[in-house]
């Protein structure tokens, strides 16, 4: 299903009918309403929320700030979601009647944690394991490590809120023995993307409409060209999610074979690089996409996370058993893009680790991390 012109025009007509904060937008073309985001909805919550919605459903994400956000859903919503979800599912041969083992991010740096999983999955003999991309790799480690054995029902294990790098698939997919999927999706509206049989994001047409821009003019970017990933929501009316920022860097491409719309994610979000006196976005890492997927695979660099800790100084942290000697040319290459965007010369050094710890509050694991409050002081 491809998204008509005239169901966009359509969809904002609605929209200026039926919520106050739009109703200034009357007349205007879908692509001029404004782009929205969780600060812009939590301030202006009662001009966004639908007046006839009725009884609605709760849950809270807090993103990477830590700011809680409450998402509401209908439901009736939250059934066509669930519905869209398992039509991707179904894919990989879901049954309607199955069992999902749910890994909890925060809880596996602990042993008997993991302990734990491996257990509850002989016990609970799930159809697919869902967890972040570390759950799954660290879950895995353990299984190998321990000799544990594996309930015939498993089917796929399926990553979600994190980018799932090359090594980590392959590990994961190797201990589990069966195909490890991406999902791309927010807590907000569900499913955008789930992956196909070559392991690329399909759009989910009939559920969102997705536009990418440049994040410094707004303007659209071209088909795949990198830029800031929106989203709108075809399903959800009770809250509605237009023009929505996913914090998120990708391009998008029309597939000529299957007519299908693919999706490319770049491991990096929206976050800002802090300067005396600008911010950057990190948006600017698009640049480097290809740089960071060769990264991905080179070296078993398993995960990696750039830190800005002062205004000149940053790091990159590599998951990788590795000297980091072996990285003169990644720190050679990265210190000058960081010097050709902070517009002065920066430091940077390389530091392996065994793991990169997820973020305490989030559960995830960011590709890149400022350390600097916006208020703080150049040196």
């Amino acid at each position: 299903m491809r998204v008509a012109s005239g169901h966009l025009q359509e969809l904002a007509d609605e929209l200026c009918r039926t919520y106050p904060f739009y109703n200034p937008y009357k007349d205007f073309d879908f692509h001029q309403l404004p782009i929205t985001d969780k600060h812009l909805i939590t301030a202006n919550r009662a001009l966004f929320e639908h007046p006839g919605a009725g009884r609605v459903l709760e849950s809270f994400t807090s993103g990477s700030t830590g700011v809680p956000f409450r998402c509401v859903k209908t439901p009736e919503e939250k059934w066509k979601l669930s519905l869209t979800l398992y039509k991707h599912r179904k894919k990989w041969g879901l049954p309607s009647k199955h069992r999902m083992l749910l890994l909890s991010n925060r809880l596996l740096a602990d042993p008997k944690s993991l302990r734990h999983y491996a257990e509850l999955m002989i016990r609970e003999n799930p159809h697919f394991i869902q967890g972040r991309a570390s759950a799954l790799y660290a879950l895995a480690e353990y299984m190998r490590d321990e000799g544990c054995s594996l309930p015939s029902s498993l089917l796929f294990t399926q990553n979600w809120g994190e980018t799932l790098h090359g090594p980590q698939k392959e590990r994961i997919e190797d201990v589990f023995r069966v195909p490890c999927v991406d999902y791309y999706g927010l807590e907000e509206l569900w499913c955008i993307a789930f992956a196909n049989s070559s392991g690329q994001l399909e759009i989910d047409e009939s559920a969102v409409y997705v536009e990418i821009i440049d994040s410094a003019s707004g303007l659209h970017a071209g088909e795949g060209e990198f830029g800031e990933v929106l989203v709108t929501s075809l399903i959800i009316k009770s809250l509605p999610y237009v023009r929505y920022r996913t914090g998120d860097i990708g391009s998008i491409r029309r597939d000529h074979e299957s007519g299908r719309l693919l999706l490319h994610l770049l491991p990096v979000r929206t976050s800002q690089i802090r300067l005396p006196e600008a911010q950057v976005h990190s948006a600017v890492f698009r640049y480097l996409d290809k740089f960071f997927w060769e990264l991905a695979e080179a070296k078993g660099v398993r995960q990696f996370q750039i830190v800005q800790n002062t205004y000149t100084s940053f790091s990159a942290r590599l998951a990788t058993e590795a000297s980091p000697n072996e990285f003169e040319d990644v720190r050679s290459k990265l210190s000058a893009f960081l010097h050709q965007a902070a517009g002065k010369p920066v430091e940077l050094s390389i530091e392996t680790v065994a793991r990169i710890e997820a973020d305490p509050v989030s559960g995830k694991i960011p590709s890149f991390v400022c350390r600097i409050s916006p208020n703080e002081e150049g040196e």
